[in-house]
């Protein structure tokens, strides 16, 4: 038990940097990391939509690296997946995804929704943050 409180504990103090950064996790599906710099490009945001993703992040990664890391120890640990686990991350992956699209106009939308349907075809209709 405490080798499990002590590899929590040195994921949420990993995990901090990265996020005070904007380089907190956005899924950890595919072993993607996401970034509001990697956003900027790929969406071309504003100094504003710059803003607030980096907001946005900062809530995401709040709201999921105690549970991102007990997964990671989990699954290191070779036990079986906890569904409430995955359904949280995914939940929390789903809403930054809306209040993060809520902040585009126009092309930024279609090309959202484009790269959106990407990845959900690349992993048989489970996009992370999406349907299951």
């Amino acid at each position: 038990m405490k080798a499990r409180f002590a590899m929590l504990a040195v994921a949420v103090v990993c995990a901090a940097p990265l996020a005070a950064q904007g380089g907190g996790m956005m899924g950890m599906r595919g072993n993607r990391m996401m970034n509001v710099d990697t956003l900027t490009a790929m969406y071309s945001l504003s100094a504003d939509q710059k803003t607030k993703t980096t907001g946005l992040i900062k809530i995401y990664t709040d709201n999921t690296a105690a549970t991102s890391a007990w997964m990671m120890a989990q699954r290191q640990a070779g036990e079986a997946r906890n569904a409430d686990s995955g359904k949280k991350v995914s939940d929390a992956m789903a809403k930054f995804n809306a209040d993060f699209k809520a902040l585009l106009a126009g092309p930024q939308i279609a090309k959202f929704d484009s790269v959106q349907a990407a990845r959900a075809a690349r992993m048989g209709g489970r996009g992370p943050g999406g349907g299951n």
